[in-house]
């Protein structure tokens, strides 16, 4: 009987570990984070890709998988099981300078990317990307065809669901242009803000400089400005290195 129980135990631990929110590899596997670039058209129809992340010892790999069947679907996969069932402990948001259908207005930062939580699991994925009209909207073929003739990069980081404070502010000076979201309102209210109009620094200084842990306790670097960003922060920023 006492078999029988951690028998069952285990095979309902294990779908849950597979949809958890974090960066994963071409296989499946859990990665802390990963960096891919994506040919143009010329080199493999453009859905060929170089892969590199934590455990690469030998720099870039050529991907065996097509763009929207590696480490991109693996990693996504909360998110498009999440347009065809709603949970309450997931949470995104998407932004696109140029989302699906339509360009944003110029008032905009010229970004890219994908946040994920979730908030049972306190775990959440930051992934900044070069695509128009990425990912396609509430589709589970995520892949734009238009992703295919330049070359385009994607950098994905697993943070711990607090950081997710921090990437909200970053976000802020950047004035994302949130094209889609599902941000509960008990999730951190800097994504939340995010979704509304009007959010956005305005107000010195014009940018902000943050470094955010991952999960795996590596430290990543981030720097975020304001279109109003000019030569005499840029002349600070610079004294500031040399300090």
């Amino acid at each position: 009987m006492r078999l029988m129980r951690f028998l069952l135990s285990v095979w309902i631990f294990i779908p849950g570990c597979d949809s958890d929110v974090t960066c994963r590899n071409d296989n499946g596997a859990p990665v802390d984070w990963y960096i891919i670039y994506k040919y143009p058209r010329m080199i493999g129809g453009g859905l060929r890709y170089l892969y590199m992340d934590e455990h690469s010892t030998n720099g870039w790999t050529l991907s065996t998988k097509r763009i929207s069947k590696g480490a991109l679907l693996k990693t996504l996969a909360p998110l498009l099981d999440f347009y065809v069932s709603k949970t309450t402990d997931f949470g995104y948001l998407l932004y696109n300078d140029q989302p699906p259908g339509h360009d944003a207005s110029s008032s905009y930062g010229h970004s890219k990317g994908v946040v994920m939580l979730d908030k049972t699991g306190k775990t959440g994925v930051w992934l900044s990307h070069s695509t128009p009209r990425f990912p396609t909207y509430r589709n589970r073929n995520f892949w734009p065809n238009n992703g295919n003739d330049n070359a385009q990069t994607f950098l994905c980081v697993t943070f711990p669901y607090d950081s997710f404070r921090e990437i909200g502010e970053q976000l802020k000076y950047i004035h994302v242009y949130p094209f889609d979201h599902y941000i509960p309102t008990d999730f951190p209210k800097e994504l939340g803000c995010l979704t509304k109009q009007g959010c956005y620094r305005n107000k010195k200084p014009w940018y902000r400089m943050k470094t955010l842990t991952s999960k795996a306790n590596r430290e990543f670097y981030s720097f975020a400005k304001n279109k109003l960003f000019g030569d005499g922060e840029c002349l600070q920023l610079e004294q500031t290195f040399q300090d």
